[in-house]
């Protein structure tokens, strides 16, 4: 009986280290991440906000930010809300158009949906559709 019982102890401390090391510590580490990320965040910041808003920051304050999403539109967001700080060079090929002469590839062909079914093909259906069918 005590050969089991430390069989099931071996097997609940595995269990507890298998789950740390997989989920919470890799949580800890996001979450530092993060929080050196909101920290650092600073005024001319081009941001991406939990909630896929894209501006820049125009003022800091202590627990939120003023951010300008559009010329003259400027929003206050929590600084927890901040996603991620995007680089120069990745805004710019984010929203970028192919060049002149580039052109996006066309040559295949778009599927052909199948055809919808029509009244005359409704009578190849073996199952009734009315009372009248079914005579009743």
């Amino acid at each position: 009986m005590s050969n089991n019982l430390g069989l099931l102890v071996i097997y609940v401390v595995a269990f507890i280290a298998i789950f740390y090391f997989l989920a919470i510590r890799p949580q800890q580490r996001q979450r530092r991440a993060h929080d050196a990320l909101v920290s650092a965040a600073k005024k001319g910041d081009k941001i991406v906000t939990a909630g896929g808003i894209f501006g820049t920051i125009k003022k800091v304050e202590e627990g939120s930010v003023i951010l300008e999403v559009a010329k003259g539109v400027e929003i206050r967001i929590a600084r927890r809300a901040i996603a991620e700080v995007i680089s120069e060079d990745r805004s710019q090929s984010a929203g970028a158009l192919p060049a002149k002469g580039e052109e996006e590839d066309t040559s295949s062909e778009p599927e052909e949906a199948p055809e919808a079914a029509t009244e005359g093909d409704e009578a190849d259906d073996d199952t009734p559709d009315t009372d009248e069918d079914t005579g009743r």
